[in-house]
């Protein structure tokens, strides 16, 4: 029900606005802002390769105006001691575009691990119009090829907030010296997910542990929360074991309330109708 309390808001502040159209109103125009407009583009997906032989990647940049050269001071949060990340970023003269150098710590990192970075943007550069932080999330490890696309059937996220059981495609990669540890890309905010629209990670994997495929299990240990990245308007959701999964026929399945969801009012159960599902079929019965 969480959800349709918010489209509720919605239509209640809407109708309020129209009511008022009829009286006479003061009218303060907003402050005009005075920056660069510098913001990270939010329709740039940004691909990370964290694994023993990582070297720098580049997060673009850019800002509204190009006069001159500025320099702009950033800051990074979130597991910002695995990463290196500069103080600040140059543009140079008349140029639109600048590239944020971040280089992965591997020596800092676990095995499976996922670690989230961010970086945000001091206030003097940017304006609240744009956007002036960009985070991902990453899993480190040695090498992830693509295998193939999933069927991804979410009774999580979904229906917790009382909306129907979605199913949808997602990438799955497979490491490639651990058979069975397969890790979902992006599943909450892929192109095909009917989540992306509330989901605030541009870079997420889901970790499967399926290699006893009699207790399955996310992320590096069973105690660990996967974060989906998906804020319905209560915090953003996360996903926690409340029991093993089961690797089965190519299915990836869990027993009913086997799983929980948290968010910023607290845990709930989750796979109420036993319907959260990874569907390997089809890759595994081509390998």
């Amino acid at each position: 029900m969480k959800l349709y309390n918010i489209f509720s808001a919605i239509g209640l502040a809407a109708a309020m606005t129209f009511t008022a159209c009829t009286d006479e109103v003061d009218y303060t125009p907003a402050k005009p802002v005075n920056t660069p407009g510098v913001y990270f583009p939010a329709e740039e997906e940004i691909n990370f390769v964290v694994n023993s032989e990582a070297d720098v990647q580049t997060i673009n940049i850019s800002r509204s105006t190009t006069e001159g050269e500025l320099t702009v001071n950033i800051t990074p949060y979130g597991d910002a001691d695995k990463f290196t990340v500069p103080s600040t970023v140059t543009f140079a003269s008349g140029a639109a575009t600048a590239s944020v150098a971040v280089t992965p710590l591997t020596n800092n990192m676990e095995m499976y691990a996922t670690y989230m970075l961010g970086i945000t943007i001091a206030e003097e550069f940017t304006s609240p119009y744009i956007q002036d932080s960009w985070e991902g999330s990453f899993t480190f490890g040695i090498e992830w090829p693509t295998i193939g696309n999933c069927i991804f059937t979410d009774d999580a996220c979904g229906p917790v907030t009382g909306n129907p059981i979605f199913t949808w495609r997602v990438e799955v990669q497979e490491h490639a010296e651990t058979p069975g540890l397969y890790r979902l890309v992006n599943p909450y905010g892929c192109a095909a997910s009917p989540f992306k629209n509330y989901c605030n990670l541009s870079e997420s994997y889901l970790v499967v542990n399926a290699t006893n495929p009699a207790k399955v299990f996310l992320g590096s240990d069973p105690n660990e929360k996967y974060n989906t990245g998906v804020d319905l308007g209560y915090g953003v959701m996360s996903i926690g074991l409340q029991a093993y999964g089961t690797l089965e026929n190519g299915l990836i399945k869990w027993p009913v309330k086997g799983l929980a969801v948290f968010d910023d009012e607290g845990g709930y159960y989750a796979n109420t109708s036993g319907a959260f599902c990874i569907d390997l079929s089809e890759i595994l019965n081509e390998q």
